[in-house]
């Protein structure tokens, strides 16, 4: 697998602890692993996963809470990972939306930024967090993103239904 170019990221790969490394691994292989021909532009799993009706983005939106739980480790501040967690059900909200929902994750790479927000505010004068210390923020973070993955999910069923109703 090629290093991943992600040129917002300043710090290269030696300089950062093997969580991040990871973490950047798996922000590439969501958002820029494949590249579309005749463009400059790549796609990834994230991509590939709106094109599964219905659980796709689901699916897409706990995988990326992954950074969102690297953040609580690497001491992220809460407003960053608020807005962190912003961008993953704004992907997972817009990314619903047949057809327009698969072009808008093509475009937005939530993961990528997220991990970039990661790594540019993580403090750094103290040592990441124990998986322990932070079980309650995963907790949180995982249940908001399971809870709108339930409304997105109910709002598209009673739009099925409703459609039904006027035939």
């Amino acid at each position: 697998m090629p290093s991943p170019f992600i040129p917002e990221v300043i710090e290269p790969d030696e300089k950062l602890p093997p969580d991040l490394v990871a973490l950047r691994r798996f922000a590439y292989l969501m958002d820029e692993a494949i590249p579309i021909p005749g463009t400059r532009k790549r796609v990834g799993l994230d991509a590939g996963l709106s094109l599964i009706p219905g659980i796709g983005e689901i699916i897409g939106g706990l995988l990326s809470a992954w950074i969102i739980i690297g953040a609580l480790r690497h001491r992220v501040p809460f407003l960053r990972i608020v807005r962190m967690v912003a961008y993953v059900l704004l992907d997972m909200t817009l990314g619903s939306v047949p057809i327009a929902g698969t072009i808008f994750d093509w475009l937005f790479e939530e993961n990528v930024i997220n991990l970039n927000a990661l790594i540019l505010h993580r403090d750094r004068t103290r040592p990441p967090r124990t998986f322990s210390a932070i079980a309650g923020g995963t907790f949180v973070v995982l249940t908001i993103i399971m809870l709108f993955a339930f409304l997105i999910a109910s709002a598209f069923i009673a739009a099925v239904i409703w459609i039904i109703s006027k035939r």
